[in-house]
């Protein structure tokens, strides 16, 4: 019999923690609450409410896909819109599979080769798209906390240390790119010292093959440093739109929280936890976070929804942020596929005529 290869092992491992985070979740909800009181409140829950939060979230991804449409018109790209969301959805999909959302931009890349974009263009767009994201998140939620530190307080407790260490990981990213535009070659020699010391520790097996693929991405992302130092206005512009895009996906609490028949909590404050919960989620390597968002959600909301509230606000939140995703975004990827099927088949029709 083959042994599968270690691709496929690893797509098997991430879809096997996605399910068993759910399941979990699930055994934790019927054995601390009241099972017929949670169905109860998710099958009164107002849609309304919920179609607010599906509508936001889409219109954050609507948001994101408009950031690298931007930056394909700035650099004279031709590109169909609708073409860079159906590909934002699939980078999106694979984000949300894969270990610290390592497989949303490969695959985003690929598919907009198979379009015309080069891949430098590419991978460049998605380099800006990722420092516009990261500068936007860490600043929003800086303001967002401060000027809600009591009540954000009051909430969290002694979880503090996960947005502090959220915090500092994602700011380690928007430190490289600072560094790049300082010093290539120092962020250089700290890529090969990372590379090396993965080789000690068996991570890495080839030194030669990792280190060519590290400077094919230092290339990359050089490129998208010099955009940002030669172009602030629209880094700026795109900045602004990065701020927009996670407005709207940080409100699907507060549509959750109202989809519940609640009141009394501001907006503001149920949007700032959300913030901060993404923010502290982020250092965990596991697919779309889980576990890491789930049980964070208990503790920073523990406060905010009663009791027999807490799972149905669980589910219904992770439905709108998460599971909706993987569910359009497979819808996505699976067009993508059909699509690319339907034009190998009329180009090995194609030479068999000639």
């Amino acid at each position: 019999m083959k042994k599968p290869s270690r691709q496929t092992r690893s797509n098997i491992l991430n879809a096997l923690v996605i399910f068993g985070t759910v399941l979990i979740v699930i055994w934790l909800a019927v054995r601390n609450s009241d099972v017929d009181a949670s169905l109860k409140a998710i099958r009164e829950a107002d849609g309304l409410w919920l179609l607010a939060g599906l509508g936001l979230w889409f219109s954050s991804i609507m948001i994101e896909a408009l950031v690298n449409q931007c930056f394909f018109i700035w650099q004279r790209i031709k590109i169909r819109y609708f073409s860079t969301l159906h590909i934002t959805l699939i980078g999106m999909f694979y984000s949300n599979v894969t270990p610290a959302a390592t497989g949303g931009q490969p695959m985003q890349v690929f598919a907009f080769k198979n379009r015309g974009v080069p891949v430098g263009v590419s991978s460049s767009s998605l380099a800006v798209k990722f420092f516009c994201f990261q500068f936007a998140l860490l600043t929003g939620g800086a303001v967002l906390w401060l000027t809600q530190q009591p009540a954000v307080n009051a909430c969290v407790g002694d979880a503090k240390w996960m947005i502090f260490a959220g915090f500092a990981i994602n700011g380690l990213s928007v430190a490289l790119v600072l560094l790049l535009a300082i010093n290539r070659n120092i962020v250089r020699a700290l890529i090969i010292f990372l590379l090396r010391l993965g080789q000690k520790l068996r991570l890495i097996k080839d030194l030669a093959r990792s280190s060519s693929r590290a400077d094919a991405a230092l290339n990359d992302f050089s490129a998208s440093v010099d955009m940002l130092v030669h172009h602030p206005m629209q880094i700026f512009f795109l900045l602004l739109l990065s701020w927009l895009q996670l407005f709207m996906l940080m409100s699907a609490s507060c549509c959750v929280y109202r989809a519940l028949h609640m009141q009394g909590h501001s907006p503001l404050l149920l949007m700032t936890l959300q913030w901060l919960l993404f923010i502290a989620a982020s250092f965990t390597p596991l697919p779309g976070a889980s576990g890491v968002q789930e049980g964070g959600f208990y503790l920073f909301y523990e406060s905010i929804f009663p009791r027999d509230l807490q799972f149905p606000a669980l589910l219904l939140w992770r439905a709108v942020t998460y599971y909706m995703a993987l569910i359009i975004g497979l819808g996505s990827v699976i067009f993508e596929s059909v699509r690319s099927m339907r034009r190998n088949k009329q180009a090995h029709n194609h030479q068999g005529g000639e």
